[in-house]
């Protein structure tokens, strides 16, 4: 039996958008939630994602516009 590797998947999900649509936190944490489980529908065992975590505040980015991953390595 082969051990993988968890992952967890940190969304910032577009809040504002959301709201507009008459969504609550609960439906938008529901809503990644229904998502997370389709997607792991389509892939393999070794990349599943276990779960899902809302980011409150947008991730802080280089000047070319990548994620600075590392600084979220420890948000879980």
């Amino acid at each position: 039996m082969m051990h993988y590797k968890a992952f967890s998947a940190l969304i910032y999900p577009d809040f504002d958008d959301a709201f507009a649509h008459g969504m609550n936190n609960d439906a938008i944490t529901q809503a990644m939630e229904e998502n997370r489980i389709a997607l792991n529908a389509e892939l393999p065992a070794y990349s599943q994602i276990t779960r899902v975590k809302i980011y409150p505040e947008e991730f802080e980015k280089t000047p070319k516009k990548s994620i600075k991953r590392f600084l979220y390595q420890e948000v879980k």
